[in-house]
Parts: structure tokens; C-alpha cells; sequence
């Protein structure tokens, strides 16, 4: 059996390739480590992540030498008869993790004893890493049986062996192989040769609980745990991906990190071609003042300007900037939704090479299809999609991303995905959009990126509450951009330009009243209101386009579609209802707005979708008109302090958005906000996964398929496509489990569902 231990399972039984056994996968993981690292002279990229995790430029050998030690002692584990059996295509049932396994190894008498011969060497943080690059390891469960009544388990010593005297040649020669004489069963009850729960609670309290207290108290010492895991991580999935797919190791790592961006390639990339298509719509473009010092900004920078005033460009113009003082591989435009990160890829991003270009989200490959379906657009026929079983190293090779802030902070909260993103973020350029829209536990993993990672960052939106704004000039060290009221002429012209005035009405039925008036007289019209069904109930009664986030996402895409274009008319009346969903992801220009009363933040992301497009010598003023609903939800009394005070002081004036910003600062909210818990930052020793809680996430909704939808979702599946365009957001209390679908995705009634009007709450032939 020893002659034969596996890593992988193996497609020819009886015939095991070179990289599906341990010591091929070994020798693979650690070449990707040597070509990502060094070996001997440091490569740029291992620059850069030194610089990443605020690390001093001599930590780079003691970095290396973890990295490489970590990434030959990571898997011998997996020589132990149950994991064997499994990758063998036989009933083997693993009793402990195979990374916990490895972890318990480097603590034998004979090991450690072994490993201190290694100068430099720290076995805890080679346990740290090895122990934890699953993202699977916590105190409470480490080495814990996986069924309560499996106890034994057989480990192969001279295949152990091995695997530690090959990791020993290659970090030292000098150090004199190990002869590793260990039992080769191991019994959780004792009752046998040899009980590993005595070896895993010395190391528990003589050792990790320890090493824990000192990782909080020693940023640096921290900083390197935290390198040297990830570091491991992403060579364990290049040295299985790259394997797995038959590619040449080399030249595929080399060819992924090595050309820099220049600033001549994002000016001729993006920022010409985007130019171009503003001037064919519109019949000119000007660059503005406040665009132009956009590339004197800092590399850490707050870009604070009204809707409309050409942000977008102006951070285009930072990147650029950024570029010509250190090049850099990567720039990442990072979003707070899908449909937000979609328009960021649709006008600047996929303007790029398809080789360059990538937008990351959770229905991405859906979003792609078809995107530019017309043949006169340049970009027809293009193909931005990767590899699907590369997963996330498919994106390796891209260059320019737009992409929700999820996929790459996600490893804030030790996302297996998200880190494998990590070394795009480290050599890269970043900007964060509309930061005044993250949720608390959003804006905290913000905050703590900022301070505990280094790369140039341009964070932007049109407003800001005073406590979060403080948060990130003074804790975060960005630079406030304009540093003034009044330091650009247009820049002030646009934000003290009369754009609406506002009306506090009794309540629906006075705005349903405005609604259908508005129309009559051919305005375009939209209506937010802060429920589904609320948005569901008044689309019907009223023969409007409904439009929220409870649509398949098929239908949704058209309906948003439908929506922006209905808009881009000129006095053809459309009245639309939306939800919340309209802040952010709908670009659109209505006459009217009519909204119900939120907080600050969301009324000014509304009533910038009001009047939006407005010229100074157009003279054109927008209405709005706002009332009080039934009740708050989803909102609760805390979100809408100040919103009172606020609309008293705007009721019945000429508004603009620099008296928006001014009531902003003067009534929204300004308690400080509590750092939230980072699992990449604190977990310290262990590494357990809580991607689910980067943000407040609701567990009202869950995603599901219709039951009409099941034979189609299968066929999908058969032809290994994307089955996206089948999900839609249903409210918990509708969604069930099919016995052949698992966990994901649950089903929900299609009786409940309407193309027109999204998932309801009651039954379709009620509101028909």
C-alpha cells in the first residue's frame, strides 16, 4: 500500500498518474511555490506580497522558508488508510481531517525534535498553516474523530517519512534525514498502540493557546501566519488545478504574474474607448477641472462628488495615475451588487481585451451571454468567460476587473474562493464604489483591509455620513477629495445647480393620485417603496412596471432592461415601482420621484435618480414628493434617526445635492459603528471559514427555483451551463428541499410566481 499513496482520487484505478500520488502532488504544490516565490532571488510578485500583508522587506526569507517547508508537510495526512481508501474509489470512511492529521505529525517527539534542526524554522506557524489550509480548523474541533463511533485508523510511516526527508533536502541538505518510528495505529480510545487525544491536547495548551495570545500582541508575527496560510493555499491550488488540466506548471504561473499594467494601457483600453462611445451618444465630451486633478490624487483617497458629475472617469484617471508612478498587474473596480459591478464591466471594463477583461459576481457566466449581441459594437462575438474547472485561478490571467466587493474581501472572513483571488488584489490597484451603500459588517471588513493591508485604494460615492466619512479620514488614512467646497468651478456649478423641490404628502393615496396625474401630462415617473409586496400590490392596481430583487434572474435582467430604456424617452410617460434596488442599480432620469420616507443616505440615493441628467441652462426642476408608510419595515427606528429633521429642512425649497451633503453632515447618523469580527485577522492559530458573514446578510430570503422550473434546471445541469437564470430570492416560509437537489438549490411553487410582477406572497390568480 505504501508504494502507492495517494493525494487524489484517481482516474485509472490500478494506474495512479505522478501528481495523483503524495509525493507527486507534494513536488507539485511546492514547484508552484517556487515559481509564485522565488526560489533564491525573490520574484516581484513575492514583493508585493510581503508589501501586502505590511510586512518588512526582511521578512521575505523567513517567509519563504515557512512557505516552502509548509507547502512539502501539508498533506502527510492523507497517509492514513481511511483517506486512502476513499481516493481509491473504495468505502473508506476518514475517522480525523487529513490537514488535522498533518498538524498532529509535526508535533511528534521525533519530528519536532527534527524540525528544530532547521534554523529560522517556527513549528507553530508551519502548524498554523499546514492545520488550517482547509479553512477547516478551529480549537474546539482539532483532531476530533468525524464519527463518534470510528476510533481507529492505520498511518503509513514510511510513506510519512518520506514526504518530511524530501521537504528536509529541499530547505537544508545539511540537516541529516529523519528515521520516523512511529506506531502505525492510532486509537482515539487509548485502548490500542498509540492515543493521539493526549499528542492533541498537549498541543492545544502547552503550545497553540499560547502562541495564540502572542499572534495578538505581535502584528508582525501575525502578518506572517497569515502570508505563509494563504501562500500555501494558493500553491495547493494552482500544483491540483494546473495538474488536473494537464498544463505546463511553469509556463502557465509565469505567464499569469508577469506583465505589468502601464498607464498607456488603461488610457487606450478604457478610458479612450469609453470617451469615444459618450461622444457618438451624446456628440461631445470635456474632460472637467475635477477630473483632471483626479491624478493628483494620493494612492489612498476618499472621492466624494455629486451624481452625475463623472466620478467613474475621475477614478479611471486615479488608476491611471497610479499606474505611471509604480506600475502595477492588476486593477479591480470593486461594487456593492451584482447589477452595480454588470454596468461597471458593460461601459469601461469590457472595453478592454477579452484577454484582459473580467467581471466577478455570483451570476457572472449568466450576465455574460449576450451582453453585446449587436454586431456593430466592437465588442460583439467577444468571450470574457475563463475556464470553468480553473475556478478561480481561471481569473489569474486577467488583467482589469469589475467585480462585487464580495468576491475579493471575502477573504476578510476566510473565504477559500476569495483567497484564491488574493495574490490579484496584492499586485493590484483598487477602487470601491458607492462605499456609502456597504452594511455595517460590509464597511467594516472596509475598514480593516484599509488598516491591516497595503495597496494604492481609492474609496468613492456621492455621499457620506459624517461618522463614516471620519472612519475613513482619520482612521483609515485617505485623503478627502475635493478638499473644499467651491475648489472647482463646474464641479460646484453641478452640485449647487437647483435640481428639485420637495413635496411631504398624507400618504399612498394622494401619491397614487400624483402618480396617474404625472402620467397623464407625460412624465416619466418612478415610485420607490421599501417592501416587495407593497411594490408588487401598487404595479398591479396601477398598470405599472414592477421591478425588484424577488424576479428570476432572467426575467429580472429584462425588466431592468425595460425599465432603463423606458426612461432614456423623453416626455414618454412611464410610471414604474421599485424597491431599493432602484439606489444603485437603475441609471435612469425620471421627472418625478415619489418615495416613502427611509433613511438620509437612501432618500438622497433616490432623489438622484430624479431630475439626474439636468443642465444649468436647461432651468429643468424635478418633483418629489414623499410620505410616511404604514410601518418601517424593513427599517427600524435607529436607521431612520435624523430623516424627520432632514425632510422638514428641504420641504417646499429648491434643493441641490450640495444642500443635500450639507443636511447629510448636519442630521445623519453619527454613531460610531462596531469593528466587526475578522475571521482572516483573528482566528490567529486556526483558520475556520465565515464567508456567509462578510455581510448582514438577511435570512429572510433564500434562493431557490420554481417547481415548473426542475426539468429545465437539469438539463443545465446535464450540458454543464450555468443554471443562474432559474434562481430567484423567495422569502424562507416558501422554499423546500427536493429529495434530488440536495441542500442547493430548494424549490419554491411556480404559482406563487409572475414574469410581471416577481415572487409573491399569495398565491398568482390573487392579484390577477
Amino acid at each position: 500500500m505504501e508504494d502507492k499513496i495517494l493525494a487524489k482520487s484517481v482516474r485509472n484505478p490500478g494506474k495512479p498518474e505522478h501528481a495523483e500520488t503524495l509525493m507527486g502532488h507534494t513536488q507539485m504544490v511546492v514547484r508552484s511555490f517556487q515559481i509564485l516565490f522565488g526560489p533564491g532571488t525573490s520574484t516581484q510578485f513575492s514583493k508585493d506580497w510581503i508589501r501586502f500583508f505590511r510586512l518588512e522587506k526582511s521578512a521575505l526569507k523567513a517567509f519563504y522558508l515557512h512557505g516552502l517547508a509548509a507547502c512539502g508537510l501539508h498533506d502527510t495526512g492523507k497517509a492514513n488508510n481511511g483517506f486512502q481508501e476513499m481516493v481509491s474509489r473504495k468505502k473508506g470512511i476518514q475517522v480525523i481531517r487529513h490537514e488535522h492529521l498533518s498538524g498532529l505529525f509535526l508535533y511528534l517527539p521525533a519530528v519536532g525534535s527534527w524540525l528544530k534542526q532547521f534554523p529560522g524554522l517556527d513549528a507553530r506557524i508551519l502548524f498554523a498553516a499546514v492545520a488550517g489550509h482547509h479553512l477547516r480548523t478551529s480549537f474546539e474541533n482539532f483532531a476530533q474523530p468525524l464519527d463518534a463511533d470510528l476510533k481507529i485508523f492505520r498511518v503509513y510511516p514510511n510513506a510519512i517519512m518520506e514526504i518530511l526527508n524530501f521537504t528536509g533536502k529541499m530547505i537544508d541538505p545539511s540537516v541529516a534525514e529523519i528515521e520516523l518510528e512511529i506506531p502505525d495505529v492510532w486509537d482515539f480510545d487509548g485502548s490500542m498502540t498509540f492515543d493521539p487525544v493526549r499528542l492533541r491536547d498537549d498541543i492545544k495548551k502547552k503550545e497553540l493557546m499560547k502562541f495564540t495570545r502572542e499572534l495578538k500582541k505581535n502584528p508582525s508575527l501575525n502578518g506572517m501566519v497569515m502570508a505563509v496560510r494563504a501562500g500555501l493555499i494558493l500553491a495547493d491550488s494552482a500544483g491540483s488545478a494546473v495538474a488536473r488540466e494537464g498544463k505546463n506548471l511553469d509556463s502557465w504561473l509565469k505567464d499569469a504574474f508577469g506583465a505589468k499594467l502601464s498607464c498607456e494601457d488603461i488610457q487606450l483600453k478604457v478610458i479612450a474607448p469609453r470617451i469615444e462611445q459618450i461622444r457618438a451618444k451624446k456628440g461631445y465630451f470635456d474632460w472637467n477641472g475635477f477630473q483632471d486633478a483626479a491624478e493628483n490624487l494620493p494612492r489612498r483617497s476618499l472621492l466624494l462628488a455629486p451624481c452625475g458629475s463623472g466620478k467613474t472617469l475621475a477614478a479611471w484617471r486615479w488608476v491611471k495615475a497610479q499606474l505611471n508612478r509604480k506600475p502595477a498587474a492588476r486593477v479591480l473596480f470593486l461594487y456593492p451588487t451584482r447589477a452595480t459591478a454588470t454596468e461597471g464591466f458593460r461601459d469601461y471594463v469590457s472595453w478592454a481585451p477579452e484577454s484582459d477583461a473580467a467581471l466577478i459576481h455570483g451570476t457572472s457566466d449568466y450576465e455574460l451571454e449576450n451582453m453585446f449581441s449587436q454586431p456593430e459594437d466592437v465588442r460583439f462575438g467577444r468571450d470574457y468567460t475563463t475556464e470553468d474547472r480553473m475556478f478561480a485561478l481561471g481569473y489569474w490571467y486577467r488583467k482589469i476587473f469589475s467585480a462585487t466587493v464580495d468576491q475579493f474581501l471575502g477573504f476578510m472572513q476566510q473565504s477559500y474562493r476569495s483567497i484564491c483571488l488574493l495574490p490579484l488584489l496584492s499586485e493590484s490597484v483598487v477602487v470601491f464604489d458607492e462605499v456609502h451603500s456597504f452594511d455595517r459588517s460590509l464597511f467594516s471588513a472596509l475598514k480593516r483591509f484599509l488598516n491591516n493591508f497595503d495597496v494604492p485604494a481609492l474609496c468613492m460615492t456621492a455621499s457620506l455620513p459624517p461618522a463614516r466619512r471620519k472612519d475613513l479620514l482619520q482612521d483609515c488614512g485617505l485623503t478627502l477629495f475635493p478638499s473644499e467646497s467651491g475648489q472647482f468651478d463646474d464641479l460646484e456649478g453641478l452640485a449647487g445647480m437647483p435640481r428639485y423641490t420637495l413635496h411631504r404628502i398624507e400618504g399612498q393615496e394622494e401619491a397614487e393620485s400624483i402618480a396617474v396625474s404625472a402620467c397623464g401630462m407625460g412624465k416619466r415617473v418612478l415610485w420607490v417603496v421599501n417592501t416587495v409586496s407593497r411594490c408588487q400590490m401598487l404595479a398591479k392596481k396601477l398598470g405599472a412596471v414592477c421591478y425588484h430583487s424577488r424576479f428570476k434572474l432572467e426575467d429580472r435582467k429584462q425588466m431592468h432592461d425595460t425599465v432603463i430604456q423606458a426612461f432614456q424617452k423623453e416626455r414618454n410617460p412611464i410610471l414604474a415601482v421599485t424597491t431599493q434596488v432602484c439606489e444603485m442599480s437603475l441609471d435612469l432620469d425620471a421627472d418625478v420621484l415619489i418615495s416613502e420616507v427611509a433613511p438620509i443616505t437612501s432618500m438622497i440615493q433616490r432623489m438622484g435618480r430624479c431630475n439626474r441628467h439636468a443642465r444649468l441652462e436647461e432651468k429643468r426642476m424635478g418633483q418629489v414628493y414623499v410620505y410616511t408608510p404604514e410601518d418601517e419595515a424593513p427599517y427600524t427606528m435607529g436607521d431612520l434617526v435624523g430623516v424627520r429633521a432632514f425632510l422638514q429642512e428641504i420641504e417646499g425649497g429648491v434643493i441641490s445635492q450640495r444642500k443635500l451633503e450639507a443636511l447629510l453632515e448636519k442630521h445623519g447618523p453619527s454613531d460610531v459603528e462596531v469593528e466587526k469580527y475578522s475571521a482572516f485577522l483573528e482566528s490567529g492559530t486556526w483558520a475556520m471559514s465565515r464567508e456567509y458573514s462578510l455581510r448582514e446578510e438577511s435570512h429572510f430570503t433564500v434562493n431557490a427555483i420554481l417547481d415548473n422550473d426542475l426539468s429545465t434546471y437539469f438539463d443545465l445541469r446535464t450540458h454543464k451551463k450555468p443554471i443562474d437564470r432559474l434562481l430567484v430570492p423567495v422569502p424562507r416560509r416558501f422554499a423546500y428541499n427536493h429529495p434530488k437537489l440536495q441542500r442547493f438549490p430548494m424549490l419554491a411553487p411556480s404559482t406563487y410566481y409572475s414574469p410581471e410582477f416577481g415572487f409573491l406572497e399569495y398565491p398568482l390568480e390573487e392579484i390577477l
